[in-house]
């Protein structure tokens, strides 16, 4: 999937960092004087922002609202918008735009009728806190995390409606490709290559290995680095830092703070207790 101009929110705006070509993702930061008149402008491509700070009167197509911070905004590619400042102090986003063949994979997996958001806003609240979440890491990540993007866009399009539960035919593929994770944690294996692996979508994979596991495919693999770490603190004397690294870790403070979140005590703690 390339994209085939450079990701920006806007028609005319700055071009924001490509992960892999399936999106564009990074902050915006604006401000103008809330007595000028309503501004105008247009997506370049499908987006999703959250509002981290600031205030504004937004208006398109799909809807209209009043924006203010923990709101997720909606937009699809060309549509044009108007907007309003409220105050003086400018507005933060962090925002993700989409490439037009991702959006359209993830709609027709969702069964949308068409690839476009249904509604211009969700209110900041329970339902869009982890939207939210996924939308700043995304913004500030310098790594691709096609999982999450996947997700967040299928959140999006699917807003205000729910699904039925994957079938269970699904389950024994997905089982299949736990166990391969447990046995190969050390490895990067892609959200592509596991989906491939079960003969499911990226977004059907998803909904499916969550649903057997409890977890999403990242999740899971990060619990499998973690349980193979444990089982070679007990069973070997290798130091603690090769073993982070040779289960998959870059990080030996981020292992420590995973695995004490895990377990509930470090991984020196846990060698000593065994």
């Amino acid at each position: 999937m390339g994209e085939t101009a450079p990701f920006r929110i806007e028609m005319h705006g700055p071009e924001l960092p490509s992960q892999r070509g399936l999106y564009g993702a990074g902050e915006a930061r604006c401000h103008s004087d809330p007595d000028r008149p309503r501004l105008e402008s247009c997506y370049a491509f499908a987006s999703i922002g959250v509002i981290v700070s600031g205030r504004f009167d937004y208006r398109s197509p799909i809807g209209a609202a009043s924006l203010q911070p923990g709101m997720v905004l909606l937009g699809n590619a060309r549509e044009a918008f108007d907007y309003r400042y409220l105050d003086a102090a400018g507005v933060r986003r962090a925002v993700v735009a989409l490439d037009e063949g991702l959006l359209s994979e993830v709609a027709n997996d969702c069964r949308c009728k068409t690839p476009a958001f249904p509604m211009a806003a969700l209110n900041a609240g329970r339902a869009a806190t982890p939207l939210y979440a996924m939308a700043r890491r995304l913004a500030v990540s310098e790594a691709p995390d096609e999982e999450a993007v996947v997700r967040l866009a299928a959140a999006c399009l699917r807003a205000g409606s729910r699904l039925s539960p994957p079938p269970v035919s699904d389950h024994a593929r997905v089982r299949d490709v736990a166990a391969l994770i447990d046995a190969r944690p050390a490895e990067t294996l892609s959200l592509s290559y596991l989906a491939g692996l079960a003969g499911l979508s990226r977004y059907h994979f998803i909904r499916a290995f969550r649903a057997v596991t409890g977890e999403t495919p990242r999740q899971y693999q990060i619990a499998a680095r973690l349980r193979a770490a444990a089982d070679r603190l007990v069973d070997t004397r290798a130091p603690i830092t090769e073993i982070a690294f040779d289960v998959g870790f870059n990080d030996i403070s981020h292992f420590n703070a995973t695995f004490r979140r895990a377990f509930g005590v470090s991984p020196r703690t846990w060698r000593k207790a065994a």
